[in-house]
């Protein structure tokens, strides 16, 4: 690690750490790197026994960015002999070579993995096998490394095996006692306590959230809540989530790069997401004890699938992951209209739609990472990068008789981009979303614009077939299930909540 922090930039970030690694010591896997960053990290919280007596190598100059400690401040040389220290990397000897020259930033986002599955060309409902294929995203986990006991040398593994939860958050759920009582003890429910028993067994640290108490540690006495997160006001969420970090900080230091398990419903994942994430933590959900199943949701990995429980009930042994429907769009499986469409590689930015198809046919918006955040924000439910809302122009229907645009192109920049809300579902959805957090001041107030040409992109698929338009757009929609999409899907949480929006500007 001594010779990693010579070599960065003068502030440098993870991503850099791993670049290092990977072109001097790639048998090194990404939790171990990952461990070593944080646990030699000068005011960092040392999350296991093998960093206690090591002095700190680097330094937090900013959320999820570092500095190297210059070696004269450093409390240990470089050279000194680590035998007895179980945090040492196992590395081979760097081979012999030119000298390394410290890494930019851009060169290690260039050296990010990206892991892709490669969709078979077969005939779908909708395509015939020589229809335009695309390389599906596929769910990547990074990993961990097994934590050893202090003495030991920590274990070898691979990337392909589970990353152990730094922080476990149990949602409060179920019957509760009729008095106070320890936190663990309140809640009843025979789900809630094989949660709680899973996570004990963990060794990790675990908390409870409380609609009413916030953060609640296992041994603090608490009064059982008289209401669920799912009773009180959205603004009420907003601010409970807030405090609910700003307490796990207190009790556990830094979040950067920690990550956290909630087992919980959707009433708490919602609020919490953007939160936790702005701290710089890797977010996941799910029953506890299947930590080898659990998703994570952090925009890091946002090629991985991601799916979260309704309630907290975990699966007795003999069951399978009990898994609710998170809105993600998923062409794994699908048709090969359905895999273009959701194939961000086809996608153009807002910024340069006048290359699309002056032609009927199907589109697909997607947002990006910050997009996602403050949609997430204002809609209290988690949004992920990537596919969002889905489309169809010059489909047989009263709708496409009325409206004089039935290209592609012009639907896209002349409606969707630059016209009246009133015109385009997708603008009026979006403008219904955003119009506090952007302070809009009508719905055509141009700072919706401004947010679709900053944070959007689109794809599209052209059809001169206009009589089957309508029905492949259902059949897409039924595969890809956007979360934006409102007409014509299954009700859902997020379908629920936007109606509810667009019914108080009507």
């Amino acid at each position: 690690m001594h010779a990693c922090a010579d070599a960065m930039p003068e502030i440098f970030r993870y991503d850099d750490v791993r670049a290092w690694f990977e072109d001097h010591f790639p048998e090194v896997n990404e939790a171990t790197i990952r461990a070593h960053l944080i646990g030699l990290t000068e005011g960092g919280r040392a999350k296991h026994v093998q960093f206690a007596h090591r002095s700190p190598v680097f330094r937090r100059v900013a959320r999820g960015e570092y500095a190297a400690i210059p070696i004269s401040e450093r409390g240990e040389e470089p050279t000194a002999d680590l035998s007895s220290s179980s945090s040492k990397l196992k590395m081979r000897p760097e081979p012999p070579g030119p000298s390394r020259k410290p890494l930019s930033a851009a060169k290690s986002k260039a050296r990010t993995k990206k892991p892709k599955t490669k969709s078979k060309k077969a005939a779908g409902p909708m395509g015939r096998a020589d229809e335009p294929g695309t390389v599906a995203r596929g769910a990547s986990d990074d990993g961990a490394a097994a934590e050893t006991a202090a003495g030991s040398a920590p274990e070898q593994v691979t990337d392909d095996e589970p990353r152990t939860p730094d922080i476990i958050l149990l949602g409060s759920v179920g019957d509760r006692a009729n008095v106070p009582a320890p936190a663990k003890e309140v809640f009843r429910d025979f789900s809630f306590q094989l949660s709680r028993l899973d996570a004990e067994l963990s060794g990790g640290e675990w908390f409870i959230l409380s609609a009413e108490h916030g953060l609640v540690a296992p041994d603090e006495w608490m009064s059982p809540d008289s209401r669920t997160l799912a009773d009180m006001h959205p603004d009420y969420r907003l601010v409970w989530a807030s405090w609910v970090v700003a307490r796990l900080q207190s009790l556990v230091g830094s979040l950067d790069g920690m990550l956290v398990r909630v087992d919980a419903p959707d009433a708490f994942i919602g609020p919490l997401f953007a939160d936790l994430r702005d701290a710089g933590a890797v977010i996941s959900s799910g029953s506890v004890s299947g930590t080898g199943r659990a998703k994570r949701l952090d925009a890091q990995w946002t090629d991985a699938p991601v799916s979260h429980e309704g309630a907290v009930a975990p699966a007795l042994p003999s069951e399978g992951p009990q898994q609710v429907h998170v809105p993600r769009t998923n062409a794994d499986n699908s048709s090969p209209i359905s895999r273009l469409i959701a194939d961000p590689s086809h996608a153009v930015p807002a910024t340069d739609v006048s290359g699309l198809p002056a032609s009927p046919g199907l589109y697909g918006w997607f947002v990006d990472s910050e997009g996602a955040r403050e949609l997430n924000r204002c809609l209290m439910l988690p949004v992920r990068p990537g596919l969002i809302f889905v489309g169809q122009v010059g489909g047989s229907s009263w709708h496409s008789l009325a409206d004089p645009v039935l290209n592609l192109r012009d639907h896209v920049q002349r409606i969707q981009l630059h016209g009246r809300a009133r015109a385009s579902t997708f603008r009026m959805t979006l403008a219904t979303v955003l119009s506090d957090h952007l302070r809009m001041e009508s719905l055509e107030d141009p700072a919706l614009t401004r947010w679709m040409l900053e944070h959007l992109s689109v794809s599209a698929w052209p059809s001169e077939n206009f009589g089957e338009l309508r029905e492949v757009e259902q059949i897409v929609l039924s595969e890809l299930d956007p979360p934006l999409n409102v007409d014509h899907l299954p009700a859902s949480e997020y379908r629920d909540r936007l109606s509810q929006m667009r019914s108080a500007l009507a």
